[in-house]
């Protein structure tokens, strides 16, 4: 038998988001609803593929909702629940955190067809005006997100990331300052 996932998120204020993700048997597929003070402010199906066991099933509803739990954390509820995805493969931009005075950890999600990419290869390479490199390679985990670190350098850097799965690849660019401790 294949059980849901339910987690309260709080918000900014007072505001808490419920996150409750179901299978649908009887539909064939995966729904996820995102709730405000009891009202559902929107949600995200999946279909099921057909070849799929209990447990194949139970592992796609809990990466569904682990992603649409860390979309809600990081403010991007709007995203999650537009239907309007391509199938294409996209890299977005979660932030960065300083681990120390002279580096940087960075998050990125990759979504295919508006869904977590797990197993995406993703690599960066940086280029700043004194300097330039690569972050090297690594794979997104069952949320789609994949961490790299970077030694920061005066001033600013560009920052192009690369995703690949499936025969797909996604390229972004993004500008990383350096900032005062």
């Amino acid at each position: 038998m294949i059980f849901g996932f339910n987690t309260d998120i709080k918000g900014e204020g007072t505001t808490t988001y419920h996150v409750q993700t179901e299978v649908r048997e009887q539909e064939r597929k995966l729904e996820s609803q995102v709730f405000v003070r009891g009202r559902c402010v929107g949600k995200r199906s999946a279909p099921l593929p057909s070849e799929a066991t209990d447990e194949d099933v139970q592992e796609l509803a809990r990466a569904q909702h682990r992603w649409v739990v860390e979309a809600v954390r990081e403010g991007f509820v709007e995203d999650v629940l537009s239907q309007e995805a391509t199938e294409e493969l996209v890299v977005q931009f979660l932030g960065a955190q300083r681990i120390s005075g002279e580096e940087v950890e960075l998050r990125f999600r990759v979504l295919l067809g508006g869904f977590v990419a797990g197993g995406a290869l993703v690599g960066a390479h940086w280029q700043a005006e004194s300097a330039s490199g690569a972050l090297g390679t690594t794979t997104t985990n069952d949320a789609g997100v994949a961490e790299m670190r970077l030694l920061l350098v005066d001033g600013a850097a560009q920052l192009e990331v690369t995703a690949r799965l499936e025969g797909q690849e996604a390229c972004r660019r993004f500008l990383v300052k350096s900032a005062k401790i």
